[in-house]
């Protein structure tokens, strides 16, 4: 069974729990997962939630298993005005995920209602803000002199005290039986926490569905819907793992 997992450190650790179940582990983009599962390129793959949750046909997700937490683990908001001056966000079209949660908590804590603007990835941050009041982007861009950073996940988490589910483990439909998505879920279940998961010293992620992170899932699909991203609130295809495969694994 070939995984597919994203390039940042919190992914990884998700990746060193399956390690022992799966063949191989690629890493891709975010945008990149669903794509991998449709052309075979991969058998199980970390798809970020939004895709599963505008596209879930075709698709089940293993029960218990995500990478959420309270930071995004790839992009952040870089400022060049006042939070209530922003206009014009520039971002990525291949980040729908973290524009759409960008838009959601700038309107809901700063009630900024921002124009999202395509924004060529190759073209240097301080090109992007001479042109927009704010710019979507990775950690390693520097924030310029007279700029600031917001953190998408934190403010998420400041919104709704939930930990913002990011992405889930997917298989296409009838691919994956019931018993090896047992054994995932187990797997991820007990495995050590990694520090992989911390950020400066405190946890911030987790690799697990559980607590709150199902909260901040069911909130995340009401948001969607509330503000016509989604047509419906669609229930996530989870596996059904009925309690005598539960037995059976720990008997194993």
């Amino acid at each position: 069974m070939r995984l597919a997992v994203w390039p940042v450190s919190p992914a990884r650790a998700l990746a060193t729990a399956l390690a022992d179940l799966v063949t191989e582990t690629v890493e891709i983009e975010p945008f990149e997962a669903r794509a991998a599962l449709d052309e075979g390129g991969v058998d199980l793959a970390l798809v970020p939630t939004l895709d599963v949750l505008r596209g879930h046909a075709g698709l089940e997700v293993v029960p218990g298993v995500a990478l959420a937490g309270e930071r995004s683990p790839r992009r952040h908001l870089v400022v060049g005005s006042a939070l209530d001056a922003i206009e014009t966000v520039g971002f990525d079209p291949r980040d729908a995920q973290e524009a759409i949660l960008t838009q959601l908590v700038m309107r809901e804590h700063y009630g900024t209602r921002a124009t999202f603007a395509l924004s060529d990835p190759a073209t240097p941050l301080a090109d992007v803000l001479e042109t927009n009041s704010a710019a979507l982007v990775g950690y390693r861009d520097p924030v310029p002199d007279g700029a600031f950073a917001l953190d998408p996940g934190r403010e998420w988490t400041d919104l709704t005290l939930r930990p913002y589910p990011w992405g889930l483990l997917a298989a296409l439909e009838g691919t994956l039986g019931v018993v090896a998505a047992a054994r995932i879920r187990a797997a991820v279940q007990e495995a050590p926490v990694s520090d992989a998961l911390f950020h400066d010293g405190v946890g911030a992620y987790q690799i697990t569905l559980d607590g709150y992170v199902n909260d901040g899932l069911d909130q995340l699909g009401e948001y969607l819907f509330e503000t016509g991203t989604l047509t419906e609130v669609p229930p996530v295809p989870f596996i059904v793992i009925p309690k005598d495969d539960d037995e059976d694994e720990e008997d194993d």
